[in-house]
């Protein structure tokens, strides 16, 4: 039953270090994606030009 227990206790923290990597650049739109100069924010300090990253 202990080596269940430490398999289950190593399955559940590997999982949990994998989620705790963020994705690169999470959260901003790429060029020629969608941006409305709030919640969607170009990335790299791009501009926002008619609703599109340039």
């Amino acid at each position: 039953m202990k080596v269940f227990a430490t398999l289950f206790l190593l399955a559940a923290s590997a999982t949990a270090a994998l989620a705790a990597v963020p994705a690169p650049n999470a959260g901003c739109s790429q060029p020629g994606q969608y941006c409305n100069g709030g919640t969607f924010l170009c990335c790299n300090n791009r501009q926002c030009n008619n609703n599109v990253c340039s």
